[in-house]
């Protein structure tokens, strides 16, 4: 290889590496654009996924269900999971799933079907697996104990 040769080669990679650092910023800004389409629309279908599950297959009603359970249910990442359910829902997985199981015992105590339950076997009914947790999920959710709820919606005698 002759010196012309070597000229021209060092010349052309050095005007490639000013071009790269010159448009860097505008390079990563559309790979992060197209990166960031792509990841919202997985963690949507992710999302709807894990949502479909919870409810028609009652997995909330399991007492110790945890995110890693859902995402081999999904065959999922955990943490992508937990970031899908966090960017749509704006809570946790925990408080996500308290929230059906709050919403399943409302369903429990205004049925009728369970009026002879305790509110303790109601909270065993909807997936908690202790009693605080219940308690505090409930008055989260409704704004009142499950007792205070209970009373409010049994008739008057």
């Amino acid at each position: 290889m002759n010196w012309t040769s070597l000229a021209l080669i060092i010349a052309l990679l050095w005007i490639a590496f000013t071009w790269v650092r010159a448009n860097k910023r505008k390079l990563k800004s559309k790979k992060e654009k197209n990166g960031s389409e792509l990841d919202e629309k997985l963690l949507e279908q992710i999302f709807n996924r894990a949502s479909s599950a919870l409810v028609q297959e009652k997995l909330y009603l399991k007492k110790n269900i945890r995110i890693a359970d859902l995402a081999i249910h999904l065959a999922q990442n955990e943490k992508l999971v937990s970031r899908a359910i966090n960017r749509h829902t704006k809570v946790n997985f925990n408080t996500y799933v308290n929230n059906f199981r709050v919403e399943h015992s409302k369903e429990l105590i205004t049925s009728g079907k369970f009026d002879h339950y305790t509110i303790e076997a109601i909270s065993d009914e909807s997936g908690f697996s202790n009693k605080v947790s219940f308690y505090q999920a409930f008055k989260t959710n409704v704004g009142i104990s499950p007792s205070e709820f209970r009373a409010q919606k049994q008739p008057k005698k």
